[in-house]
């Protein structure tokens, strides 16, 4: 068999698999799944420093006058700044996998793998910790922008047939 199309079989509500057969969009439901996983690491890390550095809510970042501000700031920011593209990230991913769903679902691994290396990096109190998690994220999420050009332009019958 062949591959199913996601548009088609969403529309009708007909999912027409052989028995064994495997259709790749499940590779993009389980990468998005598992890109959640940066909003539970970036949340257990912001509590853990909530409590360990006295930081209540609803106070969103500490301030300057904090003994540990800049320590929990950096914990904060991390989480923040992953919550800030976990959700476009996993939209692009979706509707890229309609037409590269292993490409689409392996970009949006790198895009977490990287902001799980990022928040781990960054929650380390120095900021500079956040460069390399952040290197690997963007591998993933430029490619899943441009991917969204090349999935329309195919759709369209454009540069891509």
């Amino acid at each position: 068999g062949g591959h199913i199309n996601p548009v088609a079989t969403m529309s009708t509500g007909q999912f027409e698999m052989e028995p064994g057969e495997i259709d790749p969009y499940g590779y993009v439901i389980a990468a998005i799944g598992f890109a959640c996983f940066t909003h539970f690491y970036g949340s257990i890390k912001v509590s853990l420093a909530r409590k360990r550095y006295n930081i209540n809510y609803p106070k969103l970042y500490a301030e300057s006058s904090d003994a540990h501000s800049v320590e929990f700031n950096c914990v904060q920011r991390a989480h923040q700044q992953t919550l800030e593209w976990l959700a476009m990230c996993q939209l692009l991913a979706a509707v890229n996998g309609m037409v590269f769903p292993k490409a689409a679902a392996f970009f949006l691994c790198v895009w977490t793998v990287g902001k799980l290396l990022y928040i781990h990096g960054y929650s380390s109190g120095k900021p500079n910790g956040r460069h390399f998690g952040g290197m690997v994220a963007h591998m993933g999420d430029i490619s899943l922008v441009v991917m969204s050009f090349v999935s329309a332009s195919k759709l369209l019958g454009g540069l891509i047939s």
